[in-house]
Order: C-alpha cells, then structure tokens, then sequence
C-alpha cells in the first residue's frame, strides 16, 4: 500500500477550467505534485470539443489517458455528462450550482478558527454556488447554523429549495449581528452570471463594511471565497482587518483538497 504521501505516484490527473481561477486550480496543481502524481493542464479552447468533436467523444478520449479529472464549468450539465463518458474520478472544481471543494476548505477553516461546526453563519449578498453548497453543507451538519441575507428580488428569483439548518432574511436592519460567529459575502456578480443585470444597485446596502463588523462579537471572523471585489459587497479596512481570516481559507484550499485527493480510489 503506497504512503498517503505520494497517493498519486504513477498518475496523471487532468485539469479542465473553462472559467478562469487562481486558488482552486493552482492549489491543485500543487496538491497533486507534492502526492507524487503529474498535473495536467488542459486548456479547454484547445480541445478539438472546440471544432466540433462531440463532447462525448472528447471525454471517451481523455478517458484513454488520464487517470482522473478536475474540472470547472460553466454548465453543472458539463459535469454530468462528462461522467457518462470518463468512467474514472471526476472532482467538481466549481459549477455554475456549486462549488463543493470551496466548502470543504471553509468549514476545515471554521473548525481550526472555532474548535467546533457549532456555529451561527451570516451570509449577506447574492445568492450563488457558494452559498448553495454552504446550504448543502448546513443539510449534513446538524449543529451549523446558516442564515442567506439577501435582497427581496434575489430571494425570489433564486432556486434553492428549503434546506434544514438555513434560514432567508431580507435585511439587516434591527438584527442581532452579536449572535453570528463568522460573516462571509462573496462578489454580487460571478462568473456567467447573466441575470439581474442591476445586481450592484440591489446588493449595494448589503455591503460588509466597519460598521457591520464593528456590531459583531469579539471573535467573529469575516470570510471571503476571493477573489473580492473591494469596495463593492466588502471594504478594503475589513478585507485586512484583524477579523478577517482570508488567507487562513486561501492557505486551507490546498489542505482541504489534499486530503480529498488522498481519499479518493483513484
């Protein structure tokens, strides 16, 4: 049985992004060399999927080589299709539903912070990938707490079914900001986002700034997936304030995922 250490010696792991990223595909690039396999990075504009090839047949060819996949879509349909075909591993490096491996490094980060998951979550913003797999999250974990404050507008034409352990508020105002343990936002408008054009104006007094940090407790924190959009869902002074544990999640991204890539029969 290999070590843990070098899992992945012999294998070659490919890496599809067809929306652009910096932590998630750099920190699994690096995961997967330091468990002794070889990254492979494929640029999807390359791919002959690009002159018509069938997307079945492009991932019934990449399942001749490669021993598993990372890949980012923008389309979670890409996801399960390209499983029909590639009959090996598959980790979902973000889709335009979810981003699981995200929330995995969150909530290792949450429990390195706290100690425990028995936490009570706000998140203020857009309703989006992240913050679906977050309510996924608070689903399995029975003693996580999650509450979504986001526009009236969004909340009604945002999907997401009922979920345990997740609450819906429209405004912060009169709210109790002392009972929450962690603040996190995530940028009004992701990637292929299409809908609600007017975002920026309907998010705009949903804003993470001092004045919201300074009513929380003296150990909440304030997380952000990054990359950030400063100055406009979060202020600069609260990006880089001693609240801020930012760069504890970007550092756990690869921790996270290296023990998922260690978990996997590949």
């Amino acid at each position: 049985m290999k070590n843990n250490s070098k899992i992945l010696e012999d294998k070659c792991i490919g890496l599809i992004f067809e929306k652009y990223s910096t932590r998630t595909r750099i920190s699994f690039n690096v995961g997967i060399a330091k468990l002794g396999g070889t990254p492979i990075d494929i640029n999807f504009d390359d791919l002959n999927i690009k002159r018509n090839e069938s997307f079945q047949d492009t991932f019934k060819a990449l399942n001749c080589y490669l021993d598993g996949l990372i890949y980012r879509t923008s389309d979670h349909k890409n996801l399960e299709e390209a499983s029909q075909y590639f009959n090996k591993p598959i980790i979902n490096a973000l889709s335009d539903l979810s981003h699981p491996c995200q929330i995995i490094s969150d909530l290792f980060t949450l429990k390195e912070q706290f100690g425990s998951l028995d936490l009570n979550i706000l998140w203020v913003g857009d309703l989006n990938n992240v913050s679906f797999s977050f309510c996924e999250a608070a689903e399995i974990i029975e003693e996580f707490k999650f509450t979504i404050c986001s526009h009236e507008q969004i909340l009604e034409a945002t999907n997401f079914k009922k979920f345990k352990n997740t609450s819906f508020i429209s405004t912060l105002n009169n709210l109790n900001l002392e009972i929450y343990d962690c603040i996190m936002t995530d940028v009004y408008v992701s990637m292929n986002d299409k809908n609600f054009q007017n975002k920026e104006d309907l998010l705009s007094k949903y804003q993470v700034n001092a004045e919201i940090m300074n009513k929380t407790k003296d150990d909440c924190v304030f997380m952000h997936c990054l990359p950030a959009n400063v100055g406009s869902e979060v202020t600069e002074d609260v990006l880089n304030s001693n609240k801020s544990i930012v760069w504890k999640q970007a550092q756990n991204r690869m921790v996270a995922q290296n023990k998922l890539l260690q978990c996997i029969d590949w």
